[in-house]
Parts: structure tokens; C-alpha cells; sequence
């Protein structure tokens, strides 16, 4: 919010400050642990419904490791191909031409190799269904084999395409000499080197716990926005006489049971997409007196080297005195 004069006044911020309505409700049950977990998703589990009632296949198979949706892909197609060949095999050598197999297994083989044929509709012609048994089978198999590939190459496309912001977070966040301040401090980067994002905007909230309620307030920041995202972005919350954070101590945010919000959304040219990231740190993970180390290393062939593996890396360093916590700043 701008005042009349054009700028960011103190007064301006005072009105910003106090959040009202997040969506995450304002009840916090004691032994809740926090609101949203490290990796961005809510710590929330929903009950009164029944699984099915709940449960998106869609979003489970989307959603998932590649690892596990390999396995699930081959495993369903392995099973498939063993009850039509078991299908197959009950109905007798008798429904096949071409079939040369000298033990029952083989015989079994012979028919599992025909069925994965069938289902993938590749169909070398070795061995041929006569009958309306086998025909009928293998008509059908053709069918499930068609929209099941169908199925397969969507669900593909779509964790291919899925758009998803992959950003690193500092371990912790610090409470860091600022000028002749302090402020709250984490850093984050973009993990993929090859996709590129501009426009990145930057929410910093913090709740607690008042009056067996929750209570949300957004913190301003030095820069919410910055253009471009290609090294690392240290994002600062000054903490001054305006801050929700003004005089507090590492006791007052336990007692409050302080968690900080994170959402980072900026436009990914790859996707062609504006795209999320969220996390938060909770009060545990604040270091207090302390400021992050540099994470550039020596220039390479004149390009500028950023060492990720240091991007949590912190040093001890001494705070400006504390200043009195006024009545109006108290959580």
C-alpha cells in the first residue's frame, strides 16, 4: 500500500501489517507440530470421509516418484500379460496354431509371449488364435491393451509437462545483523540451471499463538520482487520499529509457537508458467546471531560460479543491541 505522497510510509506498513484470513483457519490444537512442512505441503490430515471419497487416482499417479511409477507401470503391465496367458493357457494348445513347446512351462511362455503381443498389438504372426475362445480373449485383450497404452502416455505427458518450481531454502532461517538493525534472513536458489525465471515475487508471513488463537501478519521486506532468479536470493525482513518481530527474543517465539510462512511464484520460461514454491521454518529453526556465508567461488572461462552446497552454510556474528518491547509490538 502507497500513501498519498507516493512512497511506503511507517503508518502505511502499520495498516498492512495484521493478516486476517489465510485459509489455514485460526484454531491451533495443542501438540500441533506446524502448519506447513519443509517440503511445502500442510501438515493437515482430513478425516469423516470415507478413502474413496478422498482419493484422486489421477493425482496419486501424477504426483508420485518416477521410481514408483516405473515400478507401478511395470507391475501392472507384468500382471496383465500373466492372467491373459493364464487365460490362454486353460483353454488348450488346441485354440493355437504355431505353439512348440516341449514342457508345460514352455507351453505357459509361449502363451504370455502371444499375449504381450496381443496387448501391445505388435502381433509377429507366429503363433495365431483359432477358435472363438482365443479370439475372443485376445479381442478383448487388444482392447485393454489400447486404452491402457492410451492411459500410460497421458499420464507420461502429464508428469512430463507439469509445471513445479524446484527452489532450494537455507536449512535455517537467521536473525542477522542489518545495517544498524537486525533482520530475518533465509536464502533460496533455483535448483534447475537450465530453466530460467524472471518476475519472482516473494511472500514472507509469520503466525502465533494468541489467546488459544492463531494470528497471521505479513513481513515487509527489503525487496519482494527481483527481475531475474540465475544466482541466489537472500531474502531480508528488516526489523524495525514497524516489524512484528521488533524486540522480540528467541523465549517470545517459543511461547508463541512462531512458524513463518514462505511462497515464492515467478514465471518459468521452460513451462511457460507462473510457478509455486513453499516452506516455512518454524521457531527451532531460527538461528539468532548469525549471517550466511558467501556462496560464490572463483570465476570459471570468465562465467561466475555459485556453490550451492554452501547455501546454508552460516558464521556466528555479533547483533546490534536490543531494543524495549513496547505494549503495542507484544504478540
Amino acid at each position: 500500500m502507497k500513501s498519498k505522497k507516493g512512497y511506503v510510509t511507517a503508518s502505511d506498513r502499520k495498516k498492512d501489517k495484521e493478516v486476517t484470513e489465510l485459509g489455514l483457519g485460526s484454531y491451533f490444537p495443542e501438540g500441533s507440530n506446524r502448519i506447513i512442512n519443509k517440503d511445502g505441503s500442510f501438515n493437515v490430515i482430513r478425516k469423516g470421509l470415507s478413502y474413496f471419497e478422498t482419493f484422486s487416482v489421477y493425482q496419486w499417479l501424477i504426483t508420485m516418484s518416477w521410481v514408483k511409477f516405473g515400478t507401478l507401470i511395470f507391475s501392472s503391465y507384468l500382471l496383465v500379460n500373466i492372467f491373459f496367458a493364464f487365460l490362454y493357457y486353460i483353454g488348450g494348445e488346441s485354440n493355437f496354431e504355431g505353439i512348440e513347446a516341449s514342457t508345460e512351462f514352455h507351453k505357459f511362455l509361449n502363451e504370455f509371449f502371444f499375449s504381450t503381443q496381443t496387448f501391445t498389438t505388435v502381433g509377429y504372426g507366429r503363433i495365431n488364435p483359432v477358435g472363438i475362445y482365443s479370439n475372443t480373449i485376445s479381442s478383448i485383450e487388444s482392447l485393454i491393451g489400447l486404452l491402457s497404452l492410451a492411459v500410460a502416455t497421458g499420464l507420461m505427458m502429464g508428469r512430463f509437462v507439469k509445471p513445479a518450481a524446484k527452489i532450494i531454502y537455507s536449512d535455517n532461517a537467521l536473525i542477522a545483523p542489518f545495517k544498524d538493525i537486525t533482520g530475518l534472513q533465509f536464502r533460496i536458489a533455483n535448483k534447475r540451471a537450465d530453466h530460467q525465471m524472471v518476475d519472482v515475487e516473494a511472500d514472507l508471513l509469520i503466525s502465533h499463538v494468541k489467546d488459544g488463537k492463531v494470528r497471521f501478519e505479513k513481513l515487509i521486506l527489503e525487496y519482494d520482487k527481483i527481475t531475474f532468479f540465475t544466482t541466489t536470493w537472500t531474502i531480508n525482513h528488516p526489523i524495525t520499529e514497524n516489524s512484528p518481530l521488533f524486540g522480540k527474543t528467541e523465549k517470545d517465539l517459543i511461547e508463541a509457537n512462531a512458524e513463518f510462512f514462505i511462497l515464492i511464484k515467478g514465471f518459468d520460461d521452460t513451462f511457460a508458467q507462473i510457478v509455486h514454491s513453499r516452506s516455512s521454518y518454524k521457531f527451532n529453526e531460527i538461528i539468532w546471531g548469525a549471517k550466511f556465508v558467501s556462496i560464490y567461488a572463483a570465476p570459471e572461462n570468465g562465467k561466475t560460479i555459485i556453490d550451492l552446497e554452501k547455501i546454508s552454510s552460516f558464521t556466528n556474528a555479533e547483533l546490534p543491541e536490543n531494543k524495549m518491547l513496547s505494549d503495542e509490538n507484544k504478540f
